[in-house]
């Protein structure tokens, strides 16, 4: 499932945002009740969303520069062995080496013994 990371953040902020806005007028009531801090966390919540959104870019332009790498590299494997391409399976380990991260760990995982 693909999700606009970006236009989620958004809308955090501006939660927080009117959350701010609709408790700025109760500010004293607040205040005297001793939750005062209600203001300052809206504010921290739409100011951590803002620090959010640079860090989102750069997650996506990583991640698509890393999905590009990977592609080319699968060309570079196809062309070295032949044009042979694997199953395309998760268990096969004939091509890719042996996956699922459970080597040399006795009694976990479903692999051969």
């Amino acid at each position: 499932m693909q999700i606009n990371e970006a236009k989620v953040i958004w809308i955090g902020i501006g939660l927080w945002a009117a959350a701010f806005l609709i408790l700025l007028p109760f500010r004293s009531t607040l205040i005297s009740d001793g939750h005062g801090w209600w203001l300052y966390t809206c504010l921290a919540g739409a100011g951590l969303g803002m620090v959010g959104l640079p860090m989102v870019g750069r997650r996506k332009t990583v991640m698509a520069r890393e999905t590009e790498r990977g592609r080319e590299a699968g060309r570079e494997v196809g062309r070295e062995d032949g044009g042979r391409e694997s199953s395309g399976r998760e268990g096969d380990t004939r091509e890719a080496g042996r996956e699922g991260g459970n080597r040399g760990r006795k009694g976990r995982g479903r692999g051969r013994r």
